[in-house]
């Protein structure tokens, strides 16, 4: 059990020892303090400081996060947030619960959708909600809903974008489909090389490493004569990412059907109900989480699950439930264009343009020699993509420098992994507790 002490004093102060006592003091009294706390456990969460000695149990841990605010005339806005004790977010990610929890719902177990609400939003009955919603599984026009795992572009902070020459044999392909580092493949063809790789590590270190143990370990074979494995990395930061909306590009998809360009895809007639429900699902909307079923599934109480959850929103170490396209970034049958661009002026503007264009679904700084920005662009037919970039060159006249592209249709697509680099690294965070568990039991 925790205790917070209020005490009267000149400023606010935060001290804390795990399980022990928080110790705050009051500006100048008499205040009202008011003080909001995301932890699930907290009970009470508004006091009145004075002169007086007040203290609040806490059933919870001492490593919280309270966000605390002054209401009076002089100070009318809330004070910034301290994170006391151990992060909060460390926690999170240490707690085995949590990371059995989000090992489901980002593997889409507990999701569902509700029908009769996407029926009222879209006035449709709902027969034909749920046949549209059918057509668009069995068609693979979209994926099934999860809860996205946008923590993984912080724990592994290095993007690499990497030409690269493989084998061309079975094994090599294996690696290539469970490799937990590999976001995304192409077949691709540029000078030596044959593969493009979309890669997540932690650091530059461990991508050697990585790179290192597929040839030494056995994973990949080397070409014939050669001892190491032919490559061109353009390395990123996720840190430094623009934009990252994957289901940015619906808009483009939208505008294609309402023009007639793009009325099937994958073999299935598209009409203003399917299309709409599509873009209902990629917002979210009609998708809930199942705390009962995920109660039932983890063995606790759902009150549990539903506290877990919010913390974990709250947090942005999990998004809300979502649909999205299998390749991620793009729609079904759209060319994916990799563009590394040489802003010569203007760059914030060209940043907020590129930012707010439906076509453009990733955005990242990039220092790659020349070239400081890369960009993933969606575009039905390469006619397309070229009158988007004569469009940009006419309205941004000497604004941009080299431009290098990488075009990668559907049929270069070797492998995208929507959700397998994010459940790769949660079971690898299972296994660890389980491990640090066993040693604390050993000793």
């Amino acid at each position: 059990m925790a205790v917070l002490a209020i005490f009267p004093g000149s400023l606010c102060s935060f001290m804390t020892d795990l399980g022990s006592l928080l110790l705050i003091s009051l500006y100048t009294p008499p205040l009202a303090l008011s003080i909001q706390c995301r932890h699930p456990f907290i009970r009470s969460l508004r006091l009145n400081g004075d002169t007086t000695y007040e203290v609040l149990h806490i059933l919870a841990p001492a490593s919280l996060t309270i966000g605390i605010t002054r209401i009076a005339s002089e100070f009318p806005k809330p004070i910034q947030n301290a994170r006391l004790g151990v992060s909060l977010m460390d926690d999170l990610l240490n707690d085995p619960l949590n990371v059995e929890l989000m090992k489901r719902v980002c593997g889409g177990e507990g999701i569902e959708i509700n029908i009769a609400e996407l029926s009222k939003l879209l006035g449709k009955h709902r027969n034909t909600i749920q046949s549209r919603l059918d057509q668009l599984f069995q068609h693979e026009i979209i994926d099934r809903p999860f809860h996205p795992f946008p923590w993984l572009l912080t724990e592994y902070p290095l993007l690499v974008v990497e030409r690269i020459g493989l084998s061309r044999d079975p094994k090599t392909n294996l690696w290539i489909e469970l490799d937990p580092n590999i976001w995304a493949a192409f077949f691709f063809k540029d000078e030596e090389y044959n593969t493009l790789l979309i890669e997540l590590h932690r650091d530059l270190y461990e991508y050697q490493l990585w790179k290192k143990r597929a040839l030494t370990e056995d994973m990949i074979s080397a070409k014939s004569g050669m001892d190491y494995i032919p490559s061109d990395p353009y390395y990123l930061s996720t840190k430094a990412i623009l934009k990252y909306t994957p289901n940015a590009s619906f808009e483009v998809f939208k505008e294609n059907f309402r023009q007639g360009l793009h009325l099937k895809v994958g073999g299935l007639e598209l009409d203003e109900t399917s299309v709409d429900l599509l873009e209902a699902l990629l917002l979210g909307k009609g998708i809930h989480t199942n705390p009962n079923k995920l109660a039932e599934l983890l063995n606790v109480h759902r009150r549990t699950v539903l506290r877990r959850l919010t913390l974990l929103l709250d947090e942005k170490i999990i998004l809300p439930p979502v649909c999205r396209f299998p390749r991620i970034w793009t729609p079904p049958e759209y060319f994916i264009v990799i563009s590394l661009l040489e802003i010569m002026k203007n760059k914030d503007r060209i940043v907020k343009t590129l930012s707010e264009d439906p076509h453009i679904s990733f955005l990242v700084e990039a220092n790659v020699g020349r070239y400081n920005l890369l960009a993933l662009n969606s575009s039905y037919r390469m006619s397309d993509h070229l009158a988007w970039e004569e469009g940009y060159d006419q309205r941004f006249s000497g604004t941009f420098g080299a431009v290098k592209n990488f075009y990668l249709s559907p049929a270069m697509t070797f492998a995208i992994h929507q959700q397998y680099v994010a459940l790769a690294y949660l079971n690898s965070r299972a296994d660890y507790l389980r491990g640090r568990m066993l040693m604390k039991t050993i000793r």
